[in-house]
């Protein structure tokens, strides 16, 4: 009973992962991730991202000229709405665009504090144009370990209009908070499987008349678990450290978990999440309240079906050339012969192909959306059998040609063996690299469709 209980379970995860392949969607900052953390994943080439996000979080304000005011006398609301759009360059290089408002204001019992290098003595609220955040996004898969992604990112934030600083002998303050000069942004992401951690640096510009505002040092973990076909539990935990600035502001981690829900395969997608301020909760417990949310609504566009499967006819067997029969003399006639038996089926055989990059034998998702409908059909015909066959197109040596022709047949196998738990004895592989090209090499479409492999799947029971 417990291995029956085992075997379910791991076919209902199985069954969720590969589900949720083609589901990703963008976070509040407009690359693909969680809710506020980017992941290794990229758009694919041509596939256009859209996403729009409102949030709040409580944070705590800097002292005021270490005038010993306390934490909990200046704490702030900080919401924020940001819409995005990111487009896949290649499968692997992506760019995103993001821009919104911010809402700042100030919490009961505030006595005083600075935001981003700005003194508030006294109660404020503040609604300004966010940064427009402009970056490009690079994913590296491993070859080797499959599910593991690494992505490294760049991103500036431009300001659309600044604070403007006034001075007294105190402090400098003003009706505005951001900077009126760019924020420079640098990072990077490693996913495996449903996990994902991070790490980026912050170099924040300096406010009018030199004031210097913290640069941020952000790190976190987060994980995406599919509970169902098109619906995600996600959660995340990072931790912020403010280095340097005027009035420096305390660190903080945040700690947010909610789902992502997506609408069937339109690509439409729903988020919504709660957030904490843990650091609130350690100085102060639940009052004020450290509570904070997120919801977005996002749009990633499915990946395109896959092609159907070219089904070829087994050839008819030959007929048998007429034997002529002497004829026999007067005899009693033969009794009637019994119904011959049925013919057993014929066998019968599909003919796939996936395409892979340049010199790349990475699946696509493409390719894995051909390979999970492949692995279906082998699961209904137990007794059937694969061949995959690598190609190349006809640039660089034979040599090298042959071995990643091999590879690509060998990634192809590891999928249907690892992902869908087909017995690697029924899949063999080949390679003949740019041998028996099946497109013109002489142009830049053949050569990108010879870098192919070919899976002929033999159904034995004619299926």
């Amino acid at each position: 009973m417990k291995v029956t209980r085992t075997a379910l379970l791991v076919t209902l995860l199985g069954l969720t992962a590969a589900a949720s392949r083609a589901q990703t969607a963008p976070n509040n900052g407009g690359d693909l991730g969680l809710f506020t953390m980017p992941t290794a994943q990229s758009p694919w080439s041509g596939q256009l991202v859209l996403g729009l996000y409102g949030w709040k979080e409580q944070l705590a304000a800097g002292d005021l000229q270490d005038l010993g005011i306390p934490e909990k006398n200046r704490l702030y609301n900080h919401w924020a709405g940001e819409f995005s759009l990111g487009l896949g360059l290649t499968d692997r290089w992506s760019v995103f665009v993001s821009a919104g408002l911010d809402r700042y204001e100030s919490r009961g019992g505030w006595r005083g504090g600075s935001v981003n290098g700005i003194g508030f003595p006294n109660a404020f609220e503040v609604n300004q144009a966010r940064k427009v955040r402009v970056g490009s996004k690079y994913v590296f898969n491993s070859e080797e370990a499959p599910g593991l992604g690494v992505g490294v990112w760049f991103a500036s934030n431009v300001p659309v209009e600044g604070a403007t600083l006034s001075s007294n002998a105190a402090f400098f303050t003003s009706n505005k908070i951001n900077s009126r000069r760019a924020d420079f942004e640098w990072g990077a992401t490693v996913t495996k499987w449903i996990f994902t951690g991070m790490a980026s640096y912050q170099m924040s510009g300096k406010q009018d008349l030199d004031v210097r505002v913290a640069n941020r040092f952000r790190f976190g973990l987060g994980v995406d678990v599919p509970v169902l076909p098109h619906l995600h539990a996600i959660a995340e935990i990072d931790r912020t450290v403010l280095d340097g600035g005027d009035f420096q502001e305390p660190s903080y981690s945040i700690l947010s978990a909610g789902a992502r829900f997506w609408l069937g395969q339109t690509g439409l997608a729903f988020t919504g999440a709660l957030n904490v301020n843990i650091d609130q909760i350690a100085h102060h417990g639940w009052g004020p309240s450290p509570l904070g949310g997120i919801v977005g609504v996002s749009y990633a566009a499915w990946p395109p079906p896959p092609p159907p499967p070219v089904v070829v006819p087994r050839p008819a067997p030959p007929t048998p050339a007429p034997v002529e029969e002497p004829e026999p003399s007067a005899a009693p006639a033969p009794a009637p012969a019994p119904p011959a038996a049925p013919p057993p089926p014929q066998p019968k055989t599909t003919r796939d192909e996936i395409f892979f990059d340049g010199k790349s034998a990475r699946l696509t998702n493409i390719a894995k959306a051909i390979l999970d409908g492949i692995a279906l059909r082998m699961k209904s015909d137990l007794n059937s059998t694969a061949v995959i066959t690598g190609y190349t197109d006809n640039t660089g040596k034979e040599e090298a040609n042959l071995a990643i022709a091999q590879k690509r047949a060998d990634a192809a196998k590891e999928y249907l063996v690892t992902r869908h738990g087909i017995d690697p004895n029924r899949v063999t592989t080949a390679a003949k690299g740019s041998a028996e090209p099946a497109y013109d090499n002489a142009t830049k479409e053949g050569r990108e469709k010879n870098r192919r492999a070919v899976i002929v799947v033999t159904f034995v029971s004619g299926a």
